[in-house]
């Protein structure tokens, strides 16, 4: 492995990177408190940008085959990041600002300038009790999604697999399997739908059909 920029100020910490990983650029990770694990699966590739375990009970725990680049946060105790296999990312922005999972499945490909939380990071009350209304929620994202340039995944999001998110859009509930959406909020385009990685030849009949009747 070309080992990676490892920096432990903790105590108990724990960190699996496969031999076979390897760095494709400026890459630092960065452990403190006390707990926390970190996995990395075999022939994963880290591009530039960040990994930081900064709480206690945390961890981050990443496929195999893997391409990454971006920033993985875990700031709250008890924080979690899953990203599955062969999952890509061009730059996107993970972070749990509270406690709580984002999880990404298998063979997902995130475009550039994407970034997911649990929470909003900041308080919103009821002016009559004080209290809190803006409690942190999981993020899941299942396998083979598509996430294209600009998205936002906001607290409490669902995407289901097989999805294309259009870009700029923002996912704030839901969005079944084999969906396109598009918007702010996220609206389903289209059912039914997968995608390839392969930039495949159109059919005949779409070729010449009208952009809206293909959607």
């Amino acid at each position: 492995m070309n080992a990676p920029n490892i920096t432990d100020s903790g105590l108990n910490n724990q960190v699996d990177i496969d031999a076979s990983v390897k760095l494709d650029g400026g890459f630092q990770i960065q452990i403190n408190g006390r707990d926390n694990h970190l996995v990395i699966g075999a022939n994963t590739v880290l591009g530039s940008g960040v990994i930081e375990l900064r709480n206690n009970a945390c961890s981050i725990k990443i496929g195999e085959n893997c391409f990454l680049n971006g920033s993985f946060r875990c700031r709250a105790g008890d924080s979690h990041i899953r990203i599955g296999d062969k999952t890509t990312m061009m730059m996107a922005h993970i972070s749990l600002h509270e406690a709580g999972y984002i999880t990404l499945g298998d063979d997902c490909m995130l475009s550039g300038d994407i970034t997911m939380d649990v929470s909003d990071m900041h308080s919103i009350l009821d002016v009559e009790t004080g209290i809190r209304l803006n409690s942190p929620r999981d993020i899941l994202i299942g396998d083979h999604v598509w996430l294209a340039q600009g998205v936002r995944i906001m607290k409490g999001a669902q995407v289901g697999q097989d999805c294309i998110i259009g870009s700029r859009a923002m996912v704030c509930g839901a969005i079944p399997a084999n969906s396109l959406a598009v918007g702010m909020p996220a609206r389903v385009m289209r059912s039914g739908v997968t995608w390839d990685r392969r930039r495949l030849p159109l059919s005949p009949a779409a070729a010449g059909a009208p952009a809206e009747q293909l959607l």
